[in-house]
C-alpha cells in the first residue's frame, strides 16, 4: 500500500557511522475536514524524476564534494547537488512510482477514478535525448534500457572501470589494493555487489494506466539544470572525453559558484587544462531543445499522444501547452530561462498566452502547471537584444485577475510545500509543490478536486513508490533497486546535520496529507 494515510516510511536507528535503515510506521491522517461533494477531477502529481545518464562526460558531479561536511568551502558554496549516490537508479524509481499509482486506481478520499497524472518538470537530469527516451519509456510502459556509451561495461564514476575516486560511492566496494571510498568507510554506505551493472540492464516498466502530461523543467533544457548548452558543450557531451575535475589551481568559490548559479548567465567550469579520462562516445547524449523534447513525446505515442505537447511546440520550439479535461483546464507553462541559471521566469509572449487561455476558459476551473513555483521565478537575466523575462510579481499580478484559476501545481524545490494566494477581492487559489523522485522522500501525490456547497476542496494524499523497504538480499529487480535508491536518498551524507537537513524535504504536516479550501468562482 503506497498511501501514506495508511502507512508511512521513515528513518530507523542510526548506526555508529550515521547510516539509517528505513522502517514502516503508522499512517498520517489528513489535516482539516475531509471534502463532501462531487469530485471534479482526480490527478496524480509526479515531479523531478531526474532520470539520469550518470555516464555522460559533461556532468559536473566533481563539484559536489565541495558540499561535504569536512570541506573548507562548504559554508561558502552551500548545497550543490550535482552528484547523488542513487543517480544510476532513476529509471527504476520512476517505474516503481508508476507501479504504485496503477495499484491505487482511485482517489483515496472520493474513490473517483484517477483522471490523469501530471509531471511537473525535470523529467531528465542533464537535458539529454537518451534521458528523455528512458523516462518516456518508463512512463508509457515496456522495455527500458538505461545504458549509454559502452554497452558492455559501466563508465560511471562509481564503477571500477574508470579512475577510482574515494569521494564517490562504489557499490562493489574498493578495487584490489585500494582503500574504501568515503561513503562506505566514513558514512556507512553499503556494499551491494553487482548493482552497478544490474542498474544498466533492461527491465519492463508497467506503464501508467491513465493519461499523463509533462511540464518542462530547467534540467530538461540546461546542462545539469544550470548551463545553457552551446555547440562546444554538445560536442563534449556526445564525445569520448569525460571531465573529472576542475582545472588546476581553480578550487575556489569564484570558480565553483558561477557553475551552479541561480540566475544566468552560468559558466561551465572547465578549460583545456581540466583533467579528463577517455570513455565511449554516444550520439544519443545530445542535448534537447524545447522543440526536440516535445517531438520525443509525440513520436513515442502513449496516452495521450504528445502528453500535452503538440506539433505547434515542435514547429515553434516552445514547451508550453493547454489541455482540457472534462471539468478542468490544465495550463502548462515553460518557466526555464534559456540563457542559464536554475531559477525560473517566462517571456512576455508566454504571459500573453496564459492570459488568453485563462480568458477562454470562462466556464472551466483552471489549474496552472509549472516546474518552478512562484517564489523561485526570480531569474530575469536576458542578454542584450533578447526579449525581457517576466518574473513572479508580474505573473502573479496577471493571475490575480482570473477567478477561474483555483490551483497552481509545481515542483523544482524537491519538498512538499503549500500555501494560499489571496486576491485583492479576498478570493483565493492554492499553490503547492511536491517532493522529487531523486531525493528523499521520493514521493508523489494524488490530488482530488471536489465541488462542495460552500466552495472548492482540494485534497492531497502523499504516495510512496512501490520499491521494497527490505531490499537487502533480494533479487535486484526494479522494485528492489527503487528501494535501494530510497534508502540511499535518506542517507545523503551532506544532509545529516542542520546544513540543509534531509528530513526537511517532508515539509510540514499541513503540506502533505491535507485538505485545502479555495473560493469557487462559479
Amino acid at each position: 500500500m503506497a498511501r501514506t494515510d495508511k502507512k508511512t516510511i521513515g528513518p530507523g536507528q542510526t548506526n555508529k557511522l550515521g547510516w539509517r535503515d528505513l522502517i514502516e510506521n503508522s499512517g498520517e491522517s489528513h489535516v482539516n475536514d475531509l471534502p463532501k461533494g462531487k469530485a471534479l477531477a482526480v490527478i496524480g502529481h509526479f515531479s523531478d524524476l531526474h532520470v539520469c545518464d550518470a555516464e555522460s562526460p559533461s556532468r559536473i558531479e566533481y563539484l559536489d564534494r565541495f558540499s561535504d561536511p569536512d570541506n573548507k568551502w562548504r559554508d561558502v558554496v552551500g548545497y550543490i547537488g550535482t552528484y547523488r549516490a542513487q543517480e544510476i537508479l532513476t529509471t527504476q524509481v520512476v517505474a516503481s512510482m508508476v507501479h504504485a499509482m496503477n495499484e491505487l486506481k482511485t482517489g483515496p478520499i472520493t474513490n473517483a477514478p484517477i483522471d490523469a497524472v501530471v509531471v511537473t518538470g525535470d523529467m531528465t537530469d542533464n537535458a539529454q535525448k537518451n534521458e528523455a527516451q528512458w523516462y518516456i519509456s518508463a512512463m508509457n510502459g515496456g522495455k527500458v534500457e538505461p545504458v549509454s556509451g559502452d554497452r558492455k561495461k559501466s563508465e560511471w564514476v562509481g564503477s571500477h572501470n574508470v579512475d577510482y575516486d574515494i569521494c564517490y560511492w562504489h557499490p562493489d566496494g574498493a578495487p584490489v589494493g585500494k582503500e574504501l571510498d568515503r561513503p562506505i568507510a566514513k558514512f556507512g554506505f553499503p556494499i551491494i555487489k553487482g548493482l552497478v551493472e544490474k542498474a544498466r540492464s533492461i527491465f519492463v516498466s508497467p506503464g501508467l494506466d491513465v493519461p499523463w502530461f509533462a511540464t518542462y523543467g530547467n534540467h530538461d533544457q540546461l546542462l545539469q539544470g544550470t548551463v545553457a548548452p552551446d555547440d562546444d558543450l554538445n560536442q563534449l557531451t556526445i564525445g569520448n572525453q569525460r571531465i573529472v575535475g576542475l582545472p588546476k589551481d581553480s578550487e575556489r568559490p569564484e570558480v565553483i559558484m558561477p557553475a551552479v548559479a541561480e540566475v544566468g548567465p552560468v559558466s561551465y567550469p572547465h578549460t583545456k587544462d581540466s583533467p579528463r579520462v577517455t570513455i565511449t562516445s554516444d550520439q544519443m547524449r545530445a542535448f534537447n531543445t524545447p522543440g526536440t523534447f516535445a517531438d520525443a513525446h509525440i513520436a513515442a505515442g502513449g496516452n495521450p499522444a504528445g502528453h500535452g505537447f503538440t506539433k505547434e511546440n515542435v514547429e515553434n520550439n516552445t514547451a508550453y501547452w493547454c489541455k482540457d479535461l472534462e471539468n478542468i483546464r490544465l495550463i502548462s507553462m515553460d518557466t526555464v530561462n534559456p540563457h542559464g541559471g536554475w531559477q525560473g521566469s517566462i517571456d512576455e509572449k508566454q504571459l500573453n498566452w496564459i492570459r488568453e487561455k485563462l480568458l477562454e476558459a470562462k466556464d472551466k476551473y483552471c489549474v496552472l502547471l509549472s516546474h518552478h513555483p512562484s517564489p523561485t521565478l526570480i531569474n530575469d537575466f536576458a542578454p542584450s537584444g533578447k526579449p525581457r523575462r517576466v518574473i513572479k510579481d508580474e505573473l502573479l499580478q496577471e493571475l490575480y485577475q482570473h477567478k477561474n484559476l483555483i490551483a497552481w501545481i509545481a515542483g523544482h524545490v524537491h519538498r512538499h510545500a503549500s500555501g494560499l494566494h489571496t486576491r485583492p477581492d479576498g478570493s483565493t487559489f492554492l499553490e503547492f509543490t511536491t517532493a522529487s523522485h531523486i531525493d528523499w522522500p521520493q514521493q508523489s501525490r494524488v490530488i482530488e478536486i471536489v465541488k462542495e456547497e460552500t466552495g472548492i476542496a482540494i485534497a492531497s494524499t502523499v504516495i510512496d513508490h512501490a520499491g521494497h523497504l527490505d531490499w537487502q538480499d533480494k533479487e535486484l529487480d526494479y522494485l528492489t533497486m527503487a528501494g535501494i535508491s530510497r534508502a540511499l536518498s535518506l542517507n545523503d551524507w551532506q544532509r545529516r546535520d542542520d546544513f540543509n537537513p534531509v528530513l526537511a524535504r517532508h515539509g510540514n504536516k499541513e503540506d502533505r496529507n491535507v485538505v485545502w479550501r479555495v473560493t469557487d468562482p462559479f
